[in-house]
């Protein structure tokens, strides 16, 4: 099998881990090209703009080429019902998401019909391990490209507030001396980072898995995520999860959060998240259900 994958228009560090994982482990006997039209498969990121995707989606299967898509949105997009993009995943061999696809199409009224692989993003566990020796210098790690869309204005301020310093992974927010900024690390850079960190913030609105909340908890960072069922999917039993409310309401509850003594994450949670996040397994399984 020839493999295309389509990358989405806005860059994205969680489709990059994706696309990685995706052709390395891969099948022997697939290969990937550059080029559409040599493909037998395409691999679609879909991050949201519906019409666009529709129109590719009808234009690659009237060429007769099979279609995949992975879904990483579907209630922060522009149209958050399923009833305009089902009929776009039924077309599709299969559609991957960390979402419940199936069962957000119920609480629309629509009935699913498409077939699903329901599997969270991975972690590479040889990479994204606990440090021998904890050094708690950060008591949050942050990421994203600004300081309102992922909460991180909103732990700095409780950061702030008990007197400790954030680690932002992203572009220089210029927020002060508390709060640094990194960015462009290698793997083992970024493992270790987290592994100085008390907690990983993992608080997207409306809706997200937040990959930093995955490789952080391998590394010893406790995440905190909302009070959602796409966060309890994956992150149950490991996460601190508060309440999706008001800027002001999610820096107490950080605040709360922060005061308290860190909950160490354990031998045996780091082995259970390290086997459900595992890279290998996920796209194995993803290309299995394709071939």
């Amino acid at each position: 099998m020839k493999a295309h994958i389509v990358l989405p228009d806005v860059p994205s560090h969680a489709v990059s881990r994706t696309i990685a994982a995706l052709t390395k482990h891969a099948p022997s006997s697939v290969s990937f090209v550059d080029d559409s039209h040599e493909a037998d498969l395409d691999i679609l990121n879909v991050i949201g703009r519906q019409d666009r995707t529709r129109a590719l989606l009808e234009s690659l299967i009237t060429e007769g080429r099979r279609v995949a898509m992975i879904q990483y949105c579907v209630r922060s997009t522009m149209r958050p019902s399923t009833e305009g993009w089902q009929p776009l995943w039924r077309k599709a061999s299969l559609v991957w998401s960390y979402y419940d696809l199936p069962n957000l199409c119920r609480v629309d009224g629509v009935t699913p019909d498409f077939e699903f692989y329901h599997a969270p993003l991975g972690v590479d566990s040889k990479v994204f391990k606990t440090p021998v020796r904890r050094t708690h210098k950060y008591v949050v790690c942050t990421s994203g490209q600004s300081a309102l869309t992922e909460s991180v204005r909103e732990a700095i301020y409780a950061a702030r507030r008990v007197g400790r310093k954030v680690l932002h992974l992203g572009p220089e927010l210029k927020r002060g001396p508390d709060v640094v900024c990194q960015w462009g690390l290698s793997d083992a850079g970024l493992a270790r980072l987290y592994g100085e960190c008390d907690y990983v913030l993992g608080l997207r609105r409306m809706e997200g898995f937040e990959l930093p909340a995955a490789e952080g908890l391998l590394c010893g960072s406790r995440p905190i995520v909302f009070d959602k069922a796409h966060y309890h999917q994956w992150f149950d039993g490991w996460a601190e999860f508060i309440q999706e409310r008001s800027r002001d309401e999610v820096i107490d509850s950080l605040e709360a959060i922060f005061n308290r003594k860190p909950k160490p994450v354990t031998r045996a949670e780091r082995v259970a998240a390290a086997k459900l996040f595992d890279w290998r397994t996920i796209i194995t399984d993803f290309w299995d259900r394709l071939m």
